[in-house]
């Protein structure tokens, strides 16, 4: 009897105890949220998301996060209607603004040409495969599409992912192993650092575009068999990019591979907008080019293109192939067109240049730093992510829309804003943006 009571005793205590040491206190814009017994938070306890979360914690409490929760209505080219959201619903009424932070760089998005073709083919396939392309989600739209593909860019095939981010995966994952040795430009993307990961491959990155610092990371290394460079065509961040006519030769004289993320070039660099490969005309020499569909190609998935034997063996040996729902037909129906329309029309590729010459230039002009910005993608280095958040909203207070960048997609040391030049955009819009730009800018005394 006695020891039955104590043992109740010592339950008792014990559950008090796991009370104590389990009862969280979070914090979620200022509100304090008390929890008791099983710590349900999965965010606020982990190291690997505390940065993420004083990042989340501090957009909230200075009132930026809006900035981060803009919704569109239509097509989102030369403008855009643009309202807030919050917990999931329109905050507040939407504002017609011009879009500058648009990825639509040749401006096809919404041209009517391209809506016909993915609306018949819409009504004759569905909205969507219902399978994998290893299994049952294979349409003849795909195969002619990538064959339209592969000829646009000058690579003997192509195979088509669910997104750039998945081709970038599944590219590096099936093609690099823990036996091979990568050297990666250390302002690479996300999707190029994740693949790597996820190959475990050895990865030595190389100074941003730095070519006497890849040479010596080459010849250290002469007597590795397998060896990968791997590059943005265009660094989505600063604008600039790759000197792959460099890189390859670097490539031949140390027996390398060459990978190029083309995602920010396609239909947005390069003759009819065939990438920096073609800029360089190196396109024969690069192993393999991914990319997106769904920034200067008006739809949504990402490819991987280079010799037929490299993409049969990625159409049977990546994960992102092999798991992944095909794209919806429509979308290799409308994009089939838009590379038409492409080839058809080199005056989109001149417009949209001229467009990115005017702003560039004249953000240079008023005394902004654009970096090395050679592209449709301009940032606007800025002292702060707090200053970054303003700038943002006093533009799309008078009728600009921009993209406030800070960690951690790029370092916590270089925030910024980040402007997408677009074939729609007019003369007009551009000056009205500069006007605007450098009226923000000395009302934040930046100039």
């Amino acid at each position: 009897m006695i020891i039955v009571v104590k043992q109740k005793l010592i339950h008792s205590k014990l559950g008090q105890l796991y009370k104590i040491f389990t009862k969280t206190n979070t914090t979620r814009g200022g509100v304090m949220i008390e929890e008791t017994g099983r710590n349900r938070d999965m965010v606020s306890g982990s190291t690997k998301t505390k940065a993420l979360n004083a990042l989340y914690e501090w957009l909230f409490n200075t009132s930026h996060l809006p900035m981060f929760n803009r919704v569109f209505q239509g097509v989102p080219s030369q403008y855009v209607n643009a309202a807030f959201a919050k917990d999931g619903t329109i905050d507040g009424e939407y504002k017609h603004v011009i879009h500058l932070g648009s990825y639509n760089y040749s401006g096809l998005n919404g041209d009517t040409r391209i809506i016909d073709a993915a609306r018949d083919a819409l009504n004759k396939y569905g909205l969507t495969t219902s399978g994998v392309r290893l299994l049952n989600g294979t349409s003849d739209l795909h195969l002619l599409f990538e064959k339209k593909l592969a000829k646009f860019l000058g690579t003997e095939d192509v195979a088509t992912y669910s997104s750039g981010y998945a081709a970038n995966i599944s590219v590096l994952n099936a093609l690099c192993s823990e036996r091979d040795i990568v050297l990666s430009d250390e302002l690479n993307h996300q999707s190029i650092v994740d693949g790597l990961t996820l190959s475990k491959t050895k990865v030595m990155k190389y100074p941003h575009r730095d070519m006497d610092g890849l040479a010596s990371l080459l010849k250290s290394l002469s007597s590795v068999q397998r060896k990968f460079i791997v590059t943005d065509g265009i660094f989505s961040m600063d604008g600039d990019l790759a000197k792959l006519d460099i890189i390859v030769d670097l490539a031949k004289k140390y027996n390398s591979f060459i990978i190029v993320d083309e995602a920010h070039a396609t239909a947005a660099c390069g003759p009819s907008g065939r990438g920096v490969s073609a800029f360089y005309n190196v396109v024969g020499e690069i192993d393999v080019i991914t990319g997106s569909l769904s920034k200067g190609l008006p739809g949504i998935g990402g490819f991987a293109a280079g010799k037929k034997q490299t993409i049969d063996f990625l159409r049977y040996g990546s994960n992102g192939y092999i798991f992944s729902a095909s794209l919806p037909p429509a979308i290799p129906a409308g994009l089939m067109k838009a590379l038409e329309i492409l080839g058809n029309e080199p005056e989109i590729q001149e417009k949209l240049h001229n467009n990115e010459h005017a702003l560039r230039d004249g953000i240079k002009n008023i005394g902004l730093n654009i970096m090395h910005s050679e592209s449709p993608v301009i940032p606007i280095l800025l002292p702060s992510r707090d200053i970054t958040f303003k700038l943002a909203k006093h533009l799309f207070d008078n009728g600009i829309f921009v993209n406030p960048i800070c960690f951690p997609a790029v370092s916590r040391r270089l925030p910024r804003l980040r402007l997408n030049a677009s074939a729609s955009l007019s003369k007009d819009n551009i000056e009205q943006a500069l006007h605007c730009i450098k009226d923000a800018a000395k009302s934040l005394s930046l100039i």
